[in-house]
């Protein structure tokens, strides 16, 4: 009896080691994701899961660390993970559909935020992101119910979209949902004379940067990643400050067909629109 016991106590001891290593890891994680260092932190979640897959916080944590690399596929199957485990987790129903918003799954976006609703009724970050999608759909009228419920929900930022809905538009507003066609000029986009202008939209300038940057696919067909290294190359334009705007430079890194990678520069204006293309080397998201 005391032989079973001791082997009993040996494994309860073994398990809580287990945990305890699993919980260091996040820990550790969570410091480096602090500090900015995601890809670091991922690989030390990668541990924690490794030794104790129970804990809905570690996969949706690792979800979100995906999404702020554009992996939004891994980030996507790490939320479905956390709510298997906790279906009541109304900010994992929220950030999957943000994912699939990136991924231009604008339905499947949608009904995240309304089961994230269905969760908290008063979830005002839900509002305002269903919002932003029926937006970008042209369903003014729900969108401005939703942005109407966010504001009254306490989402402050809601005030100017509730103030600006339904009003005409610029022509330089457009909504980047897809990418139909490559750019016969191999110089599009790569060249400060011939940027890529994506105008401003729903998520504003800077959001429709990041739109169009989402939809482009590598040779081997995944999501590139992206960081804006600065401005430059200033040019008149009526939407421009005083008469004059700059283009924003993105580094972007993918891999080409030799599966190997690379680094390029893209010029993008967020200020005035034109007909959106695909660079060079690229792909979008297949359909």
């Amino acid at each position: 009896m005391k032989k079973v016991l001791l082997t009993l106590l040996s494994i309860i001891l073994l398990n809580t080691s287990y945990a305890q290593n699993a919980k260091s890891y996040y820990d550790d994680g969570m410091k480096q994701a602090y500090a900015g260092k995601l890809e670091e932190a991922i690989i030390l979640l990668n541990k924690s899961l490794d030794l104790d897959k129970s804990d809905f916080v570690v996969w949706y944590n690792r979800g979100i660390m995906k999404s702020f690399l554009y992996n939004y596929e891994g980030a996507i199957k790490d939320y479905e993970e956390s709510l298997i485990l906790n279906s009541n987790n109304k900010q994992a129903y929220l950030s999957r559909g943000t994912a699939k918003k990136n991924l231009t799954d604008y339905l499947g976006a949608i009904a995240d935020y309304d089961l994230a609703l269905k969760i908290d009724s008063n979830y005002a970050e839900a509002y305002y992101n269903r919002g932003l999608v029926n937006e970008m759909l042209d369903k003014t009228d729900l969108a401005s119910a939703d942005y109407r419920k966010a504001l009254i929900k306490g989402a402050k930022d809601a005030q100017r979209k509730v103030d600006d809905i339904g009003k005409p538009k610029p022509s330089n507003y457009f909504s980047i949902l897809t990418l139909n066609k490559t750019a016969e000029d191999k110089k599009y986009g790569y060249s400060e004379k011939d940027p890529i202008k994506v105008g401003n939209g729903p998520s504003g300038g800077p959001g429709n940067q990041r739109a169009y940057l989402n939809l482009l696919r590598d040779a081997q067909g995944k999501p590139v990643t992206y960081n804006r290294v600065g401005s430059c190359c200033a040019y008149k334009s009526k939407y421009g400050l005083m008469g004059t705007a700059l283009l924003d430079k993105y580094e972007i890194t993918f891999r080409n067909d030799k599966n190997v990678e690379e680094k390029v520069i893209v010029f993008i204006s967020m200020y005035d629109y034109e007909d959106l293309k695909i660079i060079n080397g690229f792909k979008t998201i297949a359909k």
